[in-house]
């Protein structure tokens, strides 16, 4: 007791504006569930592991700190089958009218508690009873506890969509019909395409009444299409979109789609009842007979939910073990969990950040520091600490049993124990989705992200974070130089530019039918997708480009010139995205294309290295006018920048755009990009030149009581951004000193035409698959991702798809966004923690 005494000075009640954590191990993925419980330090409010009480006790300066010490058991009850009979009618996870989630069948009992740590005591843990602790320290433990803690919306169950949100149509306000129009029969038994006759998947227009077919489903267990209502709408000129399926009908409304180029997809109608009644159409008369085109995909992907999810017929069977865990869906976060599952597959990765490293001073915070944030994850990741337990998994593979009688019988609930253990093994990557999101306008929210945008995000946030050690940067493993040669037309003279780039991002090339298609749906989504070589798409980076109205130092005229780009070099791992997506120039919305690509699992790209320099060089020419310098103080303007990322278009190639239209509007901007995406240093991040700061800048941030020097190097760490620099400062206020020294004392970064290929790491462009991100849905910021990643030495594929991970039996190589090279004679040697 007089220990507690001696440690209550300064302790106060944690408020609702206090960051709390009380449900996570601020060094580990341990929380209250796990067999040593949690302890949340009473003065910080950070919660850790029974490992880490030393650790976090020691960065507070030792002495005797006092914590909250809680634990949960799982205990089972009885289910009820009203939620497991209710009719799924969105195609979602843990959504309204989606699938359920499992927390149904369990309920949680928690026990509390007070530890004290002292030095005295060997760095051992003294458990002291609630009851026997002062009032104020009860308080205290009380309000840590009974905060709501640090998750935030993203603490909600796993939650995903494929549906896009259904919008009001903009036609349907004023909606023209037909006058005097016949109307339809009350006898669904009569209804007929009037082109085709036939009796299934009908719609009518709410413009003209026409009755016809919708788009042929039988390929997916769905209703024949004879495309009726959409050949309609193209005969008529294209005049009347919106069409509304028989059968669907109710009083509780109907689906509607809408056929406008501008829309091309399913709608809401304001006004459907008046639209409909001008059809003798009742819907508080008619009840729902068929189902929408939502819920017959519902339908399909009931066929392969997780315990029964299939490949050419063969079911799945889930695993957790080391090299193979589950992360938790944070809320539209699987486009982070494949990203950093194909990362933590990389030996070098694993080996570097196996380790947690333990704070390097006092009043260190883990939640703001991005290497230790990589390595609780990747550490979680080869840990057999958070594999699900046995008994978890025998239950998983009983469901996908074929029998019968076994079929009939209720899921069993897993014992106390056990229930226990699979919650406690779980890694949900909240903090990490939190840090590396902070100065991301997309990043940081909850909406569903692009897996490449946010892959390079990642890397080049760890690149800034990795400055202040000593280690070799993790962008290194991935890093390559493109050889961009300018040949003058009318001198035969070259010039040659040397840029980094970490993604090899390949057009994918389609004809113009197939985007008119897209903009159509005449090509209905059940034929069989167009398929190429990626061949096909290497050629397609690889062609040479006209550059007109070319300035030439040689002539001192303007003319034509031809570009060229090759691979300078060939990293170790070959990152490669396929540009499946697209902008509609009617719409200015982003499509996907459907086109299936044939990648090989080894990869030999000889052919695309830049050959030796044999011509004759363009002289140097102050005057230049192709130039442009691009310095600190060049910035793209937020509101043209975010208005092109809503569209889809990477971001670093939007930044670009800004840049070199001069934030001339976003219109400009659009041109720029539409004329230059397939540039092969599009997507490279832009690197100004790091000289002086700017003077306004640097004062800004004195101003706040910093000297000229930290901000300064602020500044230098943070790209000449006012806004990110301050924020640099205030989360590195406990080194600070330190940290401006790693970034002063550094060599100012090259400018991309200082780049030689001797700075990258480079070998023979030999390379076998290590892993792919696959995305299903319409859109990049829409759908689900997931990961294929090699993990046995014969060779063989597992899905991960977020907390699910199994052996693969057919995996999609076709289908992928983002593929994961390991070059040839690449050789590392790595540890990983083996199962108990």
């Amino acid at each position: 007791m007089e220990r507690i005494r001696s440690a209550m000075g300064g302790l106060r009640q944690a408020t609702a504006h206090d960051h709390v954590v009380n449900d996570e191990c601020a060094y580990s993925f341990d929380s209250p569930y796990s067999e040593g419980g949690l302890f949340v330090n009473l003065r910080t409010f950070r919660g850790v592991g029974r490992a880490w009480v030393e650790t976090d006790a020691k960065a507070q300066g030792g002495g005797v700190v006092v914590y909250a010490h809680h634990k949960w058991r799982r205990v089972p009850k009885k289910i009820t089958k009203s939620s497991e009979e209710e009719e799924k009618t969105r195609l979602g996870v843990g959504v309204e009218g989606g699938f359920p989630t499992e927390e149904e069948q369990y309920e949680t009992a928690k026990t509390e508690s007070v530890a004290v740590w002292s030095s005295s005591r060997d760095g051992g843990v003294e458990m002291v009873s609630y009851e026997d602790v002062p009032e104020l320290v009860r308080m205290v433990v009380r309000s840590v506890l009974d905060h709501a803690g640090s998750g935030g919306p993203e603490n909600s169950v796993a939650a995903w969509a494929l549906e896009d949100e259904i919008k009001p149509s903009k036609y349907a306000t004023d909606l023209w019909q037909t006058p005097n129009p016949r109307h339809l029969s009350a006898d669904p038994s009569t209804w007929r395409c009037e082109a085709s006759g036939d009796t299934e998947n009908l719609w009518l227009n709410l413009s003209t009444g026409y009755v016809g077919g919708g788009r042929d489903q039988s390929q997916f267990g769905g209703p024949k299409g004879s495309n009726g209502a959409l050949l309609h709408f193209e005969a008529t000129g294209r005049e009347y979109p919106l069409v509304v399926k028989l059968g669907t009908i109710s009083a509780a409304g109907a689906e509607v789609f809408s056929y406008a180029p501008d829309e091309d997809c399913r709608v809401e109608d304001p006004e459907l009842k008046k639209h409909l009644a001008h059809f003798g159409i009742e819907p508080g008369s008619l009840e729902k007979t068929t189902k929408t085109t939502s819920e017959l995909e519902v339908d399909a992907n009931a066929k392969f939910e997780w315990s029964a999810i299939a490949e050419a017929g063969e079911k799945l069977v889930p695993v957790s073990e080391p090299g193979k865990i589950g992360l938790v869906n944070l809320g539209n976060s699987c486009y982070m969990n494949s990203v950093l599952q194909l990362l933590a597959s990389v030996p070098e990765i694993g080996a570097k950040y196996e380790n947690v490293r333990p704070p390097r001073h006092q009043n260190h915070n883990p939640e703001n520091d991005a290497v230790l944030q990589t390595a609780k994850v990747v550490s979680a990741l080869r840990s057999a600490t958070y594999a699900k337990p046995r008994a978890y998994l025998d239950r998983e593979r009983v469901l996908l049993r074929d029998d019968d009688d076994e079929k009939k019988k209720p899921p069993s609930l897993l014992s106390e124990a056990d229930a226990t253990a699979a919650k406690a093994a779980v890694v949900a990557p909240r903090s990490l989705k939190r840090l590396f999101g902070k100065n991301h306008a997309e990043f940081s929210t909850g909406r569903q992200q692009d897996a490449a945008e946010y892959l390079a995000w990642f890397l080049d946030v760890l690149a800034r974070a990795e400055r202040l050690t000593d280690d070799r940067p993790t962008t290194d493993l991935f890093a390559f130089a493109v050889e961009e040669r300018t040949q003058c037309a009318a001198s035969r003279l070259s010039r040659y530019k040397v840029s980094s780039s970490l993604c090899l991002d390949l057009p994918v090339p389609a004809d113009d039918d197939e985007r008119e298609s897209k903009r159509t749906k005449v090509a209905d989504d059940a034929s069989p997708a167009k398929s190429i070589d990626l061949a096909a798409c290497l050629a397609a980076w690889a062609s040479d480009g006209v550059v007109e109205d070319f300035y030439s130092s040689a002539t001192k005229a303007r003319g034509t010139a031809v570009r060229r780009v090759r691979l300078a070099t060939a990293p170790p791992y070959l990152l490669l995205k396929l540009s499946r997506y697209y902008v509609d120039d009617r719409t200015w919305e982003p499509k996907k294309l459907r086109v299936e690509v044939r990648v090989p699992e080894t990869l030999d790209l000889d052919a695309l290295k830049a050959p030796p320099r044999d011509e004759g060089l363009l002289p140097d020419d102050d005057d230049d006018e192709t130039s442009v310098a691009v310095g600190p103080s060049a910035v793209p303007d937020e509101a043209i920048l975010a208005q092109l990322l809503s569209m889809g278009f990477d971001e670093n190639g939007c930044r670009r755009a800004c840049l070199a239209t001069n934030n001339a509007g976003p219109e400009a901007a659009m041109e720029w990009v539409l004329t230059h995406s397939t540039d092969a240093d599009f997507s490279a991040p832009l690197q100004l030149q790091p000289t002086t700061q700017d003077p306004a800048a640097v004062a800004e941030l004195s101003a706040l009581g910093f000297t000229s020097r930290q901000a300064d190097a602020a500044l230098r760490a943070c790209d000449g951004s006012k806004e990110r620099a301050a924020d640099w400062i205030f989360s590195h206020l406990d080194d600070l000193d330190r940290a401006c020294d790693a970034v002063l004392d550094q060599r100012p970064a090259p400018t991309p035409a200082a780049l030689k290929p001797d700075d990258f790491d480079d070998g023979p462009p030999s390379y076998n698959l290590l892993g792919f991100v696959s995305h299903i849905g319409k859109s990049t910021s829409a759908g689900h991702y997931v990961a294929h990643i090699k993990k046995d030495d014969d060779g063989a594929f597992f899905i991960f798809d977020d907390e699910k991970v199994a052996r693969s039996h057919k995996p999609p190589l076709n289908l992928g966004y983002l593929y994961l090279y390991k070059r040839a004679d690449t050789t590392t040697t790595t540890t990983t923690e083996k199962a108990p």
